[in-house]
């Protein structure tokens, strides 16, 4: 099994902050390097772009007291994967009103919507749409529900239980917007004041969970498919080296060939075994991209890397690579050599 940038996460975590660590940013330029960036905080994904072409993409985190903003914009339909651990909260929102391919375990969310704040929630499984910017608040969903203690509001943890995302008045979303985006050019080296603006993010959720009707909440509940296209993504990460047939794949996940193709053309409009060849060839471009990688697992050129894959078809798998990334897999490795 590949040991690379993109593994399985068992918790989340918010690094200390530094005076030199409270706020950073990168751009990438795979799904290997975002999932990279993530793993700086504690937070291990496995990333896989959906849609063909280069990859050009922007990563930024601010820190406060037990909080952390996270920034992603990106060009290309990307998929994330992973755990977030067992006391974990976001307040989610994409703010460039490109929406339209968001999902949140396979569902679509709503055009002024906050979401991902369901606090029981330990997986995550999301999309980004090409061209969207999303922020991510992350935060102790303890620490918040004891906030809703104190402010006297402990019953809306009913909603955050039962729900996943939750429509916004224009006005209230574009507040939020405003004030998560205000971080990322204001940053807060003072302790005190970053602990000040924690609370000013938990009084504004607050505001966001009490200024609506409970209509607006949506509910949510992982379906069985739902559930099975995520232990496909997880199996197809785990067990790249390794293709199988549709058939061994169906009897691993204890699920029919009809249920997986039909939850991944739901899905992600191709089938299960197009979905895997997707997720080695995301492994490929990791490999080729890293020379740290390929001489620990003793892979010197191109071929070996894709026959490591188990690629068979040399000139099948060449253009396959260039269709998805927009070069050539020889283009990738010599500008990781350089």
């Amino acid at each position: 099994m590949l040991e690379a940038p993109s593994a399985t996460l068992s918790q989340f975590s918010i690094p200390s902050v530094t005076s030199s660590s409270f706020r950073w940013s990168t751009d990438f330029h795979s799904a290997s390097e975002l999932a990279a960036s993530l793993s700086r905080l504690g937070k291990t994904f496995d990333v896989l772009q959906l849609s063909p072409g280069p990859l050009e993409g922007h990563f930024s985190v601010v820190h406060l007291e037990d909080l952390s903003i996270l920034s992603i914009q990106t060009n290309q339909l990307l998929l994330l994967n992973g755990e977030r651990g067992n006391d974990c909260i976001c307040f989610s929102l994409e703010i460039s009103g490109n929406h339209n391919d968001h999902r949140v375990f396979c569902q679509t969310i709503e055009p002024y919507s906050l979401h991902g704040f369901k606090p029981d929630l330990t997986e995550s499984h999301f999309q980004v749409t090409a061209g969207s910017t999303t922020l991510i608040a992350v935060a102790s969903a303890k620490r918040f529900s004891g906030f809703l203690g104190r402010c006297g509001h402990h019953e809306l943890l009913e909603n955050l239980h039962t729900s996943n995302s939750l429509q916004l008045k224009p006005n209230l979303y574009a507040k939020i917007s405003q004030q998560f985006s205000w971080y990322f050019n204001n940053p807060l080296i003072n302790s005190e004041l970053r602990s000040l603006h924690t609370g000013h993010i938990f009084t504004l959720m607050l505001e966001a969970f009490t200024g609506t009707n409970d209509q607006h909440f949506k509910s949510f509940e992982i379906a069985p498919r739902q559930h099975l296209v995520h232990e496909l993504i997880n199996w197809g990460f785990e067990n790249s080296t390794n293709p199988l047939k549709l058939d061994d794949i169906s009897n691993v996940l204890f699920s029919s060939r009809r249920t997986l193709i039909q939850g991944c053309k739901e899905n992600f409009k191709m089938g299960p075994m197009e979905l895997l060849r997707l997720i080695r060839l995301e492994q490929v471009n990791c490999v080729l991209r890293s020379n740290e990688l390929r001489k620990s697992l003793e892979l010197n050129n191109v071929g070996d890397v894709a026959n490591y894959f188990g690629f068979v078809s040399r000139g099948h798998f060449s253009a396959a690579y260039q269709s998805q990334y927009g070069e050539t897999p020889r283009q990738t490795l010599y500008k990781a050599k350089s």
